[in-house]
C-alpha cells in the first residue's frame, strides 16, 4: 500500500471513530447524569434525553425530574423542561475557564408536612455539589427563564400553595471573575408574579466562598389581594379576608455568623369580617369580628393603612424578634403616619458589623479592614434604590 494511501485510511478510521464516539456520547452523558441523581439521598431522579454540542463546549438536559422518596407527595421536588451547561466564553477571554447553566421552565415545589418523612424541602441534599458535578467546570452564571415555585404548609392542599410564577432570576460572578472589589461580589437578582396578581422583586449579593454566610437581600411584595390568601387565613388564623390589600419589603444582611435587618409589612383597606354573608358559625363570627377590629383600629386614618417596621437582629444559630419594638412600631404608625413605602437602604453587611456588639461579641480588628469599601457601597445602594411612593417623617 502506498503511503499516501495509508494516510488516508488513517484518516478515514479517525473519522470513523470520532463519529462513533460523537454518536455515543449523549447516551454515555445521560447514564451517567441519571447514574448520579439515583445516588441522592431521599431522593431520585431521572432524565430523558441528552444533546450535544462540542463546537461551543456545551450540553443540553431535556426533561429532568426528582423526587422525594417515600414521601407520597403529588408533586416532584424539582422538575425542568430542559437544562443547558456551557463554557462560559465570555470568562475565558478574561483567562478563566468557568460554565454557566441556563434552566427553561423549572418547577420547584416546596412542601412542609406534619413530619420530616413526608416534608419536601431539598433538606439533607448538597444541591450546590450535585449541581457541579454535571458540569466539570466551576459554575459563575446561572439563569431561570419562567421558573414556578410553589410552598404548601399542613393543612393546605396543593391548590391552594403560595405559588410564583413567570420567574426570571440571574446569579452572577459565582468564582469572582471580574474580581469586583466588594465583600459580597457575586449579584443575583428575580422577578416573579406571586399569587395571581402580586409581584415580587428580589435583588442582593452574596459573598459564596466565606464559610460563614455573608450576604445582602432586598425583597419587595406588592399588590397581593388578601383573598388570595384565605386558605392560609382561615387555616392559622381562623378567619376570612372580604377585601385587602397586602405589601412586604425586606432586607436582610449577615456576616460573621451575625445577621440584621427588618421586614415592614403593609395592609391596607382590610375588611376581615362581613356581615352581608354572615357566618353559620358564631364562633368564627365573632373570631372574625374581633380580627376586622384590631385592623380598624391599627388603621392609619389618612392612608387606610396598617403597617409595621419588625427589626431582627441574632446568630445565624439562634434568631430573634423584639416584640416590644414590633407592638411599638404598629402603634406608631397607627396614630402618627404611615410608613414610606420604599426600602430603607439601611441594612448592609456593614451594617451588620459595625452593630455586632447587639448580637454577640465584638468584631476582630482584622475584620473591620472592609468598612471603608462596604461603605461606599451602601452609599450607592441608597442613591440608586427605586421610590414606591411618596415619603413622610415619622
Amino acid at each position: 500500500m502506498r503511503r499516501r494511501d495509508k494516510w488516508l485510511l488513517a484518516i478515514a478510521i479517525i473519522l470513523i471513530v470520532g463519529v462513533a464516539i460523537r454518536a455515543a456520547l449523549p447516551t454515555l452523558i445521560r447514564d451517567r447524569v441519571n447514574e448520579q441523581l439515583q445516588a441522592l439521598e431521599d431522593y431520585d431522579g431521572h432524565i430523558e434525553d441528552v444533546d450535544l454540542s462540542l463546537i461551543r463546549g456545551a450540553y443540553r438536559i431535556n426533561n429532568i425530574e426528582i423526587v422525594k422518596t417515600g414521601s407520597g407527595q403529588p408533586v416532584p421536588f424539582f422538575s425542568s423542561d430542559r437544562i443547558d451547561f456551557s463554557v462560559e466564553w465570555r470568562s475565558l477571554l478574561r483567562g478563566s475557564l468557568v460554565s454557566e447553566g441556563e434552566f427553561f421552565g423549572p418547577k420547584l415545589n416546596f412542601v412542609q408536612a406534619e413530619n420530616e418523612q413526608q416534608s419536601q424541602t431539598g433538606k439533607g441534599v448538597n444541591w450546590t455539589d450535585r449541581f457541579e458535578q454535571l458540569f466539570p467546570f466551576k459554575f459563575n452564571t446561572v439563569r431561570i427563564h419562567d421558573g414556578t415555585v410553589t410552598f404548601t404548609a399542613p393543612g393546605i392542599s396543593t391548590r391552594d400553595a403560595i405559588k410564583a410564577t413567570r420567574l426570571e432570576a440571574e446569579v452572577s460572578n459565582l468564582t469572582n471573575v471580574v474580581e469586583k472589589d466588594k465583600e459580597t461580589f457575586a449579584d443575583f437578582r428575580a422577578d416573579a408574579q406571586v399569587l395571581d396578581g402580586g409581584s415580587a422583586k428580589v435583588s442582593g449579593s452574596v459573598n459564596p466562598l466565606e464559610d460563614k454566610p455573608t450576604f445582602d437581600v432586598n425583597l419587595q411584595l406588592r399588590n397581593v389581594k388578601l383573598p388570595q390568601v384565605n386558605p392560609w387565613l382561615r387555616q392559622y388564623i381562623k378567619a376570612d379576608a372580604e377585601a385587602g390589600d397586602f405589601e412586604l419589603y425586606l432586607e436582610l444582611a449577615a456576616a460573621d455568623g451575625k445577621f440584621k435587618g427588618y421586614a415592614k409589612p403593609i395592609l391596607e383597606n382590610v375588611n376581615i369580617y362581613s356581615s352581608e354573608e354572615p357566618e353559620e358559625n358564631v364562633l368564627k363570627r365573632i373570631w372574625e369580628g374581633l380580627v376586622d377590629f384590631a385592623a380598624n383600629v391599627l388603621e392609619n386614618d389618612d392612608k387606610e393603612q396598617v403597617a409595621a417596621r419588625i427589626p431582627f437582629t441574632g446568630t445565624i444559630d439562634n434568631p430573634k424578634t423584639s416584640i416590644l419594638e414590633t407592638i411599638v412600631s404598629v402603634l406608631h404608625n397607627a396614630f402618627v403616619g404611615a410608613f414610606a413605602r420604599s426600602l430603607e437602604g439601611s441594612i448592609s453587611v456593614r451594617a451588620v458589623r459595625e452593630n455586632l456588639k447587639d448580637v454577640g461579641e465584638p468584631a476582630a480588628e482584622g475584620e473591620k479592614k472592609s468598612d471603608k469599601k462596604d461603605d461606599k457601597a451602601s452609599d450607592k445602594k441608597r442613591s440608586e434604590e427605586p421610590d414606591f411612593g411618596p415619603k413622610r417623617n415619622t
